[in-house]
């Protein structure tokens, strides 16, 4: 489903394309990010009952641009539209029911408003009472109905509905299954950008479902995917490179792609650091060790995640050295230890790391002289060669 911030380009785009100069000086202004400028301009022209210019104050008060935020004012001037017939105003105030922002939430509301913006040709309206058919929100759930309205949305070229329509076809669910034709509905959406389309046409590519398997051009729409956040992608990446599949093998870049999905729980990632880890790379073992410290997963053990930094410092790299300093100033994970902290954040800090320098500086104001002179001697005796 759109989110509002998806919405608010939909609005801007649609409604300048049938209103005045003045709103087409809203939408300069609004792709400068000169809210106020947008505002002063566009708040007269919704006073006076332009239904384009309602729909963008609205679009304009539930993102916060140039006015407090407020889903409520935002959801005000959507009726305001909607009650004109306004398409765009139709579409965000059904968006609006939809997510519950503004107004309570309401399924069977959302579904009336995206109906009326839907029969008047609206794209998104379309795409998303397809959506509502297909999973029984606030209608019968119909994979016909769900079918007949994507349909009518990618044919207008909506990324959403020829990816729900690829969806559809790969399940055989309201039409009969049809890999290829799946594949097909996938690259005109990923071809638009849609990051899921993108992840999916690589999954197609790297099981050779509906098309060729061919790993090199899997991995190349798991990129695009995983450039947008993607983290099943983010995780196919990281294996890729891990194992060089489809790519020529890049430690750097596995633990790279591998660290941002097993940042997002994800447990393949999450592997692939661990056997990164195993074969004694330094980065992987300090990822892994962030990974149980944050719990990321179903991993969270503080103990490990001190074991494996301590194999990255150990090997001497900074990130390793300061994490592993933070663990023994907070005894976490391992036994309290200021002079052992003092020690690893100054071999991190002896290679540039400020926040091992910043920390170093801390620690020290609860040690002797002493106890400073014996952890500079002993990060000296262990200082590993960088």
């Amino acid at each position: 489903m759109k989110t509002w911030g998806a919405s608010m380009l939909v609005l801007a785009t649609l409604a300048v394309a049938q209103s005045s100069q003045s709103l087409q000086d809203v939408q300069s202004a609004l792709q400068r990010k000169d809210y106020a400028t947008a505002l002063r301009v566009v708040r007269p022209l919704a006073q006076g009952g332009d239904p384009a210019a309602q729909t963008i104050l609205g679009g304009m008060y539930a993102l916060g641009y140039g006015t407090s935020q407020s889903y409520a004012e935002g959801v005000n001037w959507f009726r305001k539209s909607a009650a004109q017939g306004f398409s765009d105003g139709q579409y965000q105030l059904g968006t609006a029911y939809l997510l519950g922002q503004g107004t309570p939430q309401n399924n069977a509301e959302a579904v009336n408003w995206f109906r009326k913006a839907a029969d008047q040709g609206h794209p998104g309206a379309q795409s998303n009472l397809g959506i509502m058919y297909l999973e029984g929100r606030g209608v019968r759930r119909s994979p016909a109905d769900a079918l007949t309205w994507f349909n009518k949305a990618a044919a207008q070229n909506e990324p959403q509905a020829q990816a729900n329509l690829g969806l559809m076809y790969a399940r055989g669910e309201g039409v009969k299954k049809d890999e290829a034709q799946a594949v097909s509905w996938y690259r005109k959406a990923a071809d638009q950008g849609l990051a899921g389309a993108q992840y999916s046409l690589g999954v197609a590519y790297a099981n050779g479902v509906g098309v060729a398997e061919n790993d090199a051009e899997a991995v190349a729409w798991f990129r695009k995917a995983a450039d947008q956040g993607i983290a099943e992608a983010q995780a196919n990446i990281g294996m890729a490179y891990a194992i060089g599949l489809g790519v020529a093998k890049n430690p750097a870049e596995a633990v790279k792609w591998s660290g941002k999905a097993a940042q997002q729980g994800i447990s393949q990632a999450q592997e692939t650091l661990r056997g990164l880890a195993q074969t004694g790379s330094a980065a992987a073992q300090n990822e892994l060790g962030r990974t149980y410290e944050n719990g990321w997963g179903s991993l969270k053990i503080d103990a490990e995640a001190a074991n494996w930094y301590r194999k990255a410092a150990e090997q001497g790299l900074a990130a390793g050295e300061y994490n592993l300093g933070r663990l023994y100033a907070a005894g976490k994970g391992i036994r309290q230890s200021d002079v052992e902290a003092y020690r690893w954040f100054s071999l991190a800090a002896a290679q540039g790391h400020a926040d091992a320098r910043k920390q170093m500086g801390e620690v020290a104001k609860r040690l002797s002289a002493e106890q400073v002179a014996q952890a500079k001697q002993t990060a000296k005796e262990s200082q590993p060669a960088h």
